[in-house]
């Protein structure tokens, strides 16, 4: 017999992106109680894989619209508006594999106590027809840790999105600016409530883990040795904070200035104050690699090799975790290890730009730690290489104030928990 407790998280999730990792790790922490668990999502894979206790499930069995990136803006918009008003007439298309009978999908979905949708900010009309079977099914279900609003399909969304906060048992969402946004056109607006990033729930390796794989790496070593400070850094080349830099910028001309910014700031601190700096591979994606994004920034630098290292071994979210909890400071693009810093009390500045709501909403807002993000978009690296060793020589204050918002965050998670499970 099974015993298992099944949570599906009927989302595209990139596993190779070891934020996303983070966040379905938390999921099952927060949800396990002590039980065993069976993890299922969505990812590009062309069969099922299974990984540890999570089966990942090809992402077109289930998804036209989330996750496909090879759509332009206005096929996109119009792909979303023809599924929309597919869903309204009651035509499932694709998520009827869902419940389909003698599938591995099926089953899975038929076992799933918990089905989930909106992580990672992720929420579309898709997510919509989901949480509609899975209520049918009986299933214990919602949005959890979504970041996204209206937005400009209001016409076509608008219908299927109050229907979806009808049916759905919790509706957590992961910061007030998409809270807000969608309760204006919610009929019960106090059901939508802002809740912690799932990833600040997923417990970190241990560590002596963690310390094992700093000592594998000699400039890592020696610096410790020397009682030097070591950095974590998380430098990438895709997404919204990337986007955000220089966007009058494109191709290679952006990638070099990024590495140059990113390298400013990093022989900042190596000269002034002796750091090591370690370079952290959250995502290992073809498209997005941290590992390159790294060794671009490293072509910049002007420090030795004895005063750098990449972490380019893979590791899992919850490693990643420990190992930023080792280190002394964290100078983060990665939004999901400036989420680590806080969870580990590791003293950071955030790296991103004026447009990141997802950013400023959860590390800024909700963490309370707005002063130590720094907008690429309108700070020179000359000026930010200054703010961040300002913010570096104040770790001892940051460590404290981190004490007391782990604590709150502490709080909010069991809430939510406590909403998610119906207590």
């Amino acid at each position: 017999m099974d015993d298992r407790l099944h949570i599906l998280v009927a989302d595209y999730v990139p596993i190779a992106n070891k934020g996303e990792e983070a966040i379905v790790r938390g999921i099952e922490d927060m949800l396990s109680d002590g039980r065993p668990v069976a993890l299922g999502l969505f990812d590009n894979v062309p069969q099922p894989v299974q990984q540890d206790n999570i089966t990942i499930f090809p992402r077109d069995w289930l998804f036209r619209f989330e996750g496909n990136s090879a759509l332009s803006g206005r096929r996109r918009i119009l792909l979303q508006a023809l599924i929309a008003v597919q869903l309204r007439l009651g035509i499932q298309g694709r998520l009827r594999n869902l419940t389909a009978a003698g599938t591995e999908l099926a089953d899975f979905f038929d076992r799933a106590q918990y089905v989930l949708v909106g992580h990672d900010g992720v929420f579309c009309v898709e997510s919509c027809g989901i949480i509609h079977l899975a209520k049918r099914h009986g299933k214990r279900t919602g949005i959890l840790g979504a970041s996204t609003g209206i937005g400009s399909g209001r016409r076509y969304k608008a219908w299927l999105y109050r229907r979806t906060m009808e049916e759905s048992d919790f509706c957590v969402f992961r910061e007030r600016h998409s809270c807000e946004n969608m309760k204006q056109i919610c009929r019960d607006p106090g059901k939508l409530r802002v809740g912690p990033d799932p990833a600040f729930a997923m417990q970190p390796a241990p560590a002596d883990a963690a310390q094992q794989v700093l000592e594998q790496w000699e400039p890592c070593r020696r610096a410790r040795r020397d009682h030097r400070p070591v950095v974590a850094v998380t430098a990438l080349e895709k997404g919204r904070v990337y986007a955000g830099f220089r966007p009058d910028l494109q191709s290679q001309a952006k990638q070099q200035a990024h590495a140059k910014y990113m390298a400013a700031i990093l022989d900042t601190l190596i000269r002034n104050d002796r750091a090591c700096a370690l370079f952290l591979p959250h995502s290992a994606e073809k498209d997005g690699s941290d590992i390159v994004a790294a060794k671009h920034v490293i072509e910049q630098m002007k420090a030795t090799s004895a005063d750098y290292a990449i972490l380019e071994q893979g590791c899992g979210p919850r490693l990643l975790k420990s190992i930023i909890g080792e280190c002394d400071f964290l100078v983060g693009e990665r939004t999901h290890s400036l989420i680590g810093g806080i969870s580990m009390g590791t003293p950071f500045a955030a790296l991103t730009n004026r447009q990141d709501t997802r950013t400023h909403g959860i590390i800024g807002e909700m963490c309370r730690c707005e002063d130590q993000i720094i907008d690429m978009d309108v700070t020179g690296e000359k000026e930010a290489s200054q703010r961040i060793g300002e913010l570096f020589a104040t770790r001892d204050t940051m460590r404290k104030a981190l004490e007391r918002v782990r604590e709150e965050l502490s709080q909010q998670i069991e809430e939510t928990v406590r909403t998610i499970k119906g207590f």
